[in-house]
């Protein structure tokens, strides 16, 4: 029985750990693609604010439990990428140079 407890409770933490992290990297892709700066920084903050609600739920039902740091430190750096303070790496820049490398 413990099994099968612990078999859906690795489930249900990775399907929550997708849902979050797919809802992060919404902004971060939209800054990869040049979108607005101004549409980035919203879609960053509601991402944020959709991934506290989701690690809050979480935390609640107890499917979270020391994972929540990695899920806040994922959260800061995409408020950060998104606002403009940090600047992500350009995946098209790095891919340029790979190319130019061959």
């Amino acid at each position: 029985m413990s099994e099968q407890k612990s078999k859906s409770t690795i489930g249900r933490k990775f399907k929550l750990f997708m849902m979050i992290f797919l809802v992060l990297l919404v902004p971060l892709v939209m800054d990869q693609a040049a979108v607005d700066r101004d549409t980035v920084k919203w879609a960053g903050r509601i991402a944020a604010i959709i991934t506290v609600l989701l690690s809050v739920y979480g935390l609640m039902t107890k499917v979270f439990k020391t994972f929540i740091y990695v899920i806040l430190g994922l959260v800061g750096l995409t408020f950060l990428v998104s606002e403009g303070y940090v600047e992500a790496p350009r995946v098209t820049a790095w891919s340029a140079e790979r190319k130019g490398d061959k």
